[in-house]
């Protein structure tokens, strides 16, 4: 059985991981034009768009996969804590549940 202080970690890591996504999502559709326009250049544009195409949608299925596998750790470990999902937007609660993530239990 897991306690507390680990449902409080689990909480705070799957918060940091959301906040995180958008931005590594960013950085891999950058990534993915330089890749595509280096194939453009150096084959025809088809194959660039078909690649295009074909890396924005698993672009698209990773960060929406992500997001709701953060979104289902989050519930799942609140709800353990016996909180209600609202009180994540209460400082106070947060506080509170990062001072459960640092104490020592058993």
């Amino acid at each position: 059985m897991a306690t507390k202080r680990e449902h409080a970690v689990a909480i705070l890591d799957a918060l940091d991981s959301k906040a995180r996504l958008r931005s590594r999502t960013l950085l891999g559709s950058a990534i993915a034009v330089v890749f595509l326009l280096a194939v453009a250049y150096a084959t025809i544009w088809h194959y660039a768009v078909g690649g295009g195409l074909l890396i924005g949608l698993l672009l698209q299925m990773t960060h929406e996969r992500l997001t709701v596998a953060a979104d289902a750790m989050i519930a799942t470990n609140v709800e353990k804590l016996g909180w209600d999902i609202r009180a994540l937007d209460d400082e106070a609660s947060m506080l509170k549940l990062r001072e459960l993530a640092k104490r020592n239990e058993g």
